[in-house]
């Protein structure tokens, strides 16, 4: 099978979920990431449900300033649909999580959010809203509060539209990045000094730098400024990959064999 017959599967939810961590990484002590949060004892789970504190009051990200106290997030990675069912879906998944409380009405509606992110506009979805009377309002770049037909508050966010210098992660997660864009993404990790963003952050770069593969090998002929950056990001995640190795045998990850030649 020649190359060009070779999909690489891309790992996208990893990347997301760590994206959207980064995303909201100034408010980390008010708020509780749960991956996979299970509706049920059968296999029922929410991408990532985020608690947030009463107390925390997010001002400064656009995404977050629809959240309550109970936050469900539903991701699709850009080679998925997202239709009226995903709708309907997630609101299913918050009315089955409001109605699973300790007490009866434990978990009001008024505390509990709706979050859908896809790479592109779901053009499709937004003309059936249209049909349907259902209005959409667009308060900020990439963000649409769907308002009506749901008992639930519900944006819909289009990364691809996001200010990329405010949400650089999640714009991040995309395999139609440009050379600029690729760059700015690198530079930032490179340039990142808090030890917890540092090591959130490999997730996003081992996504960005899969599915943009053919940007990341002009930037290693042409910039020898990101050739160092970019050993900056690896020179950790090779190490301990290394000694990993010697000590199980295990494989390094998908980063570590696209840059492991800049760590000479």
């Amino acid at each position: 099978m020649s190359k060009k017959n070779i999909k690489r599967k891309i790992q996208w939810h990893p990347g997301f979920v760590t994206g959207i961590d980064l995303e909201l990484s100034e408010y980390q002590s008010g708020m509780t990431q749960e991956r996979e949060y299970n509706l049920n004892t059968k296999p029922l789970a929410i991408d990532v449900l985020i608690r947030k504190n009463d107390s925390t009051v997010i001002k400064n990200n656009e995404i977050g300033r629809l959240f309550r106290r109970y936050n469900i997030i539903e991701y699709k990675s850009p080679d998925d649909h997202m239709d009226i069912d995903t709708y309907y879906k997630v609101n299913g998944y918050a009315c089955l999580f409001k109605a699973c409380g300790d007490q009866v009405d434990s978990i009001k509606a008024e505390d509990v959010t709706i979050s859908l992110f896809r790479h592109t506009k779901p053009k499709g979805l937004f003309r059936r809203f249209k049909r349907e009377g259902i209005l959409i309002v667009n308060p900020y770049p990439g963000i649409y509060y769907v308002k009506g037909n749901s008992m639930f508050s519900l944006q819909i966010v289009v990364t691809r539209e996001l200010d990329p210098d405010k949400h650089i992660w999640l714009v991040a997660l995309s395999g139609r990045l440009k050379k600029k864009q690729v760059e700015r993404v690198l530079k930032r990790a490179a340039q990142l000094t808090d030890q917890r963003e540092k090591r959130l952050v490999d997730s996003v770069l081992q996504v960005c730098i899969a599915a943009n593969q053919t940007i990341v090998e002009e930037l290693k002929k042409e910039e020898e400024s990101m050739c160092q950056a970019l050993r900056e990001i690896m020179e950790p995640e090779l190490k301990q990959s290394m000694k990993e190795g010697m000590k199980k045998g295990m494989k390094k990850g998908i980063l570590s064999r696209q840059l492991s030649r800049f760590a000479k």
